[in-house]
């Protein structure tokens, strides 16, 4: 049997997410509440992981005088494409300035500057770890060109998606998503004030062995200068 339920994003789930990285103990006897955990779980890894690679192929264009981790690696001369960048966190992990700590490696398959039109971003990963939550999968970027209002528009496809939490429970997702950049597009060198909507559809199987589907009502919004999802509202649909 399915459920159906329309979901809203706040500060105050923003909190209880929070707790959700920190801990795998999926308790809950509530369905969708232990789904809705574990889906924004899976969106708030992503949204933090797609920033860090943004800013990590930016930095990495430049020769750094001190260089600590994360180890950014050019498969080609920078700033040359296509080309292909190994972030390595080592295994001691590096914090971010968000505060997620991460360990091993992003391979970021690049075809031209992501701001072009039409260019293709591909991220794989390699012993990943974040919070200490193994990331697996493939995320793959491309550059649909401005819309009507010349804002930035990515079609983004993320494939085979796997988070193993320190328990064992695991959960898989896959998604179709667009992403437009609200605010921020004319300050490229200058993130803080980046605002994007994430729209789509995805699916997966959560840490209690359920299947859930997942579609976008209200757009959800992404700040740079908030680790998690501020606003928007999403229909789940979970199996009992």
């Amino acid at each position: 049997m399915k459920l159906n339920l329309l979901l809203g994003f706040c500060f105050s789930m923003a909190l209880l997410f929070v707790s959700a990285c920190q801990k795998d103990d999926n308790s809950l006897s509530n369905e969708f509440v232990a789904t809705s955990e574990d889906m924004t779980t899976q969106q708030d890894i992503l949204e933090a992981n797609e920033l860090e690679i943004t800013d990590q192929i930016e930095v990495g264009l430049f020769e750094l005088t001190t260089r600590g981790f994360p180890t950014r690696t050019w498969a080609n001369p920078k700033g040359s494409y296509p080309n292909t960048l190994t972030i390595d966190y080592g295994t001691s992990g590096v914090t971010s300035p968000n505060g997620h700590v991460r360990k091993g490696k992003i391979i970021v398959q690049v075809s031209a500057p992501i701001k072009d039109v039409g260019a293709i971003r591909i991220v794989s990963h390699e012993d990943l770890f974040i919070d200490d939550v193994k990331v697996e999968g493939t995320v793959t970027l491309t550059n649909q060109g401005p819309n009507s209002a010349n804002q930035y528009v990515y079609l983004r496809i993320v494939s085979n998606r796997l988070l193993t939490f320190p328990s064992g429970k695991t959960i898989s997702w896959n998604a179709t998503q667009i992403l437009t950049q609200l605010e921020g597009g004319s300050t490229p060198d200058l993130k803080n004030d980046d605002v994007w909507s994430i729209t789509g559809f995805s699916n997966g199987v959560n840490r209690a062995g359920k299947s859930f589907s997942v579609s976008t009502t209200e757009s959800l919004i992404s700040k740079f200068t908030c680790r998690w999802i501020v606003q928007g509202i999403i229909n789940l649909t979970v199996d009992t």
